[in-house]
């Protein structure tokens, strides 16, 4: 078995956390996983960037546990004293493998002064996000931020996973561009599929027997609740939402929307917004229910009140390559599900009759879908039970996890790093040399604003240009002779 440092975003779910991202699923994911397979862990938890706190009171590493597995989670908020604790640990422990869950996570990560294998884990493609999020807020200069970090994971990771099969030829493409599709690694299986995974909290749910907290209280004991779960991302169609909502709320009186989430504080505050006026302005404001991030136990209650789980976003790349953990949770504790047919688990949701499922845009279709459900309480039920059995089947951590798992088995340097540590026995990590004309270029960019490399071109053009250069160079041309 290995030693692993495994790094992730947080927080990890508890009955009084409150903000809980896919991430934060991934992440316990993979910890759960690798536990079971009998590997030593040693675990460091990232805060949610964007909202990163540093706590003075406290260690650098406050320590935690959750089901017997104990967790450091990072007290800083400046990714430069973040990468010097993640560095400080790696030294300390020497780990055998490290093993980076999320994007965030990696990019620190792929930094570290190491040679230690290293797998990373894209949990969502990076660019489709930033191209989402460009366009949610109208501005392009995001592309080099984002990039900047996808960048650095490709050029020093030894292995990789993603969430789809789409995901993963997009990501050789982005291989391709930076050198890493080289003589070197002609027969590598530089990436392997992990889909986003059911959480064990909601495969144990009951089917029967709990008591009602918000049935009674937050809507009307007769209510068709409908729940959206998780924050409302760039890739959300809120305007498409909102008018599929108004139509069947018109439709049925009894029709009650009900929210948990909603705004991502430091990524899109905007979206969330946008849909709560379009509800205002078609009058239907007074049926939704808006809780904002609520405590993990009220949650998994919440999912036992409601009648039908809603997921609807816009055909955008990020929704062509990504994944949507809010629907295997849902599927897990046997809520019936409503969603857009765009990523590859709504495909899988679609080809076993998993979910109701529309096409992007779809007002009416996405309408009648909700009021066909209300009408069909047998339907729903034999599509709840059939969804549940199929994602505790194929949809669990150690099952998901399989490649992870077997390359743990034998972990090692991908060819070309191997190669740079035989050539460059001086390096601290294979980031910090190039093979090839590709991957010195992505290395220049990482070392150097593109701004200040257009900048010196510029300067230097101007002293080609000048008459004391010119001089200078004839005179050498002159005496050459």
């Amino acid at each position: 078995m290995s030693k692993i440092l495994l790094i992730g975003t947080g927080p990890i779910f508890g009955p009084d956390v409150t903000f809980f991202s896919g991430q934060a699923h991934r992440s316990w994911h993979f910890a759960r996983a690798l536990a079971e397979e009998g590997h030593k862990l040693h675990i460091l938890i990232l805060q949610v960037e964007g909202d990163a706190r540093k706590d003075p009171s406290q260690p650098a590493l406050i320590p935690g546990e959750r089901d017997g597995l104990i967790y450091f989670t990072v007290n800083a908020a400046d990714p430069t004293e973040i990468l010097s604790i993640l560095t400080e640990e790696e030294n300390l422990h020497s780990p055998d493998v490290i093993v980076a869950v999320n994007v965030n996570a990696a990019w620190l990560a792929a930094q570290l002064p190491t040679w230690a294998p290293f797998w990373a884990d894209l949990y969502g493609h990076l660019m489709g996000e930033a191209q989402a999020k460009c366009a949610r807020d109208q501005d392009d200069s995001l592309l080099r931020h984002f990039w900047r970090r996808q960048r650095i994971i490709l050029r020093r990771a030894d292995r990789l996973s993603t969430v789809s099969y789409r995901q993963k030829l997009a990501t050789l493409g982005e291989l391709g561009t930076i050198g890493r599709l080289n003589r070197f690694t002609i027969k590598y299986p530089f990436i392997s599929v992990i889909p986003s995974a059911a959480s064990e909290e909601y495969l144990q749910l009951p089917n029967t027997g709990y008591s009602h907290e918000f049935r009674g209280k937050l809507f009307p004991v007769n209510a068709f609740a409908l729940l959206w779960s998780g924050g409302f991302n760039t890739w959300t169609d809120p305007v498409t939402l909102a008018a599929a909502l108004s139509l069947a709320m018109e439709q049925d009186p009894n029709i009650h929307l009900v929210v948990t989430g909603g705004v991502i504080k430091g990524h899109d505050e905007q979206t969330f917004v946008q849909f709560a006026r379009e509800m205002e302005r078609t009058g239907f404001g007074d049926r939704c229910h808006y809780l904002g991030w609520i405590e993990g136990a009220k949650l998994l209650k919440l999912y036992q009140d409601c009648d039908l789980g809603l997921c609807l976003d816009a055909l955008v790349y990020e929704s062509v390559f990504g994944a949507r953990t809010r629907l295997t949770n849902m599927m897990a504790a046997g809520l019936p599900v409503l969603t857009t047919v765009c990523t590859e688990i709504t495909e899988e949701i679609a080809e076993h009759r998993l979910g109701y499922t529309v096409a992007p845009g779809d007002v009416h279709g996405y309408a009648d879908a909700i009021l066909r459900a209300r009408r069909n309480p047998a339907e729903r039920r034999e599509i709840a039970a059939r969804a549940r059995s199929y994602t505790a089947k194929h949809f669990s951590y150690r099952e998901t996890a399989r490649p992870l798992l077997s390359w743990l088995r034998s972990p090692s340097l991908a060819p070309d790093n191997a190669h740079k540590q035989a050539r460059f026995p001086r390096a601290q990590s294979p980031a910090d040399v190039a093979l090839n004309p590709l991957e010195e270029e992505a290395m220049l960019l990482e070392r150097h604003d593109v701004s200040e490399l257009v900048r010196q071109a510029r300067d230097f053009e101007r002293i080609r240009r000048s008459f004391p250069y010119r001089v200078a160079k004839a005179l050498k041309k002159l005496l050459g002779r």
